[in-house]
């Protein structure tokens, strides 16, 4: 049961990352802002609180969807304000929030747990922490303009106008067919490539206490505990691997050196 919510679940966030057109209209910050709002009711108030499997599928549905719409919009929001040349760095700090995140939990649960053993009051806290960082963004996230984000989309089609008819091709014929142009192999492969290179990282996310628990006979505390070990390295790595990739100037070799470490 507990896998199928999950399955679920991420089937609902990966669509919900597909109205990515949506953070172009409505603004990245009010999509964040709204979506942290949402996700701390839902944690601290709906699924400590569902009745049945039914109520707490539907909740987790709804929580998937808002943050399949985060994951659009907050590396929009890295993009707008991070230079190319330092766009490592900041990848690796907004992928530091759900590692973080992740650490701070498994913190939390291993002095939590003997003292507060009922399951909800893991919910209470996310919640309410999350809704405290909801109106720290209400007040404090800022994103580009519409007006100058247009203003720089228009400039970039316009050069991209000059440079299609310098070179012989007509720009509305090469427009035809655009979800066709994306089924390549060099767009499709790196998608598919990190989809499977991040399934320990979704394993690790939902499984790895009851792993711990369940094979070891190991506490949910102790579970937790050595679980830190690992988010917390994880971190360190991330802004590491973004501060030596803007330095060299090169990204796939940290992809390939990264990946042939995980198959060992």
């Amino acid at each position: 049961g507990f896998v199928m919510v999950l399955v679920i679940g991420n089937a609902v966030g990966a669509l919900a990352s597909l109205a990515a057109g949506l953070a172009d209209r409505y603004g990245r910050a009010n999509i964040v802002v709204v979506g942290l709002f949402i996700t701390g009711a839902i944690i601290a108030f709906g699924l400590p609180n569902a009745g049945s499997t039914a109520m707490y599928t539907v909740l987790f549905a709804v929580l998937s969807l808002v943050e399949g719409a985060a994951l659009v919009a907050t590396p929009a929001l890295i993009r707008d304000f991070s230079p190319q040349v330092g766009r490592g760095v900041a990848m690796g700090f907004w992928t530091l929030g759900p590692v973080l995140g992740s650490l701070v939990v498994t913190t939390i649960a291993t002095n939590t747990l003997d003292s507060h053993p009922d399951w909800r009051f893991q919910f209470y806290v996310c919640g309410a922490v999350g809704l405290v960082v909801a109106v720290v963004a209400l007040f404090g996230l800022r994103e580009l303009s519409p007006r100058l984000r247009d203003q720089l989309m228009v400039s970039l089609r316009d050069r991209a106008l000059i440079e299609a008819r310098a070179a012989g091709v007509d720009p509305e014929k090469a427009l035809e067919g655009h979800w066709r142009q994306m089924l390549r192999l060099d767009i499709l492969g790196p998608a598919l490539a990190i989809s499977l290179f991040l399934l320990l990282y979704y394993a690790l996310v939902a499984f790895i206490v009851v792993y711990f628990a369940t094979v070891f006979g190991f506490t949910e505390q102790r579970s937790n505990s050595i679980v830190n070990w690992y988010w917390a390295t994880n971190a360190i790595a991330l802004v590491a691997a973004g501060l030596l990739s803007d330095r060299l100037n090169v990204r796939k070799p940290f992809m390939l050196v990264g990946a042939l470490i995980s198959l060992v």
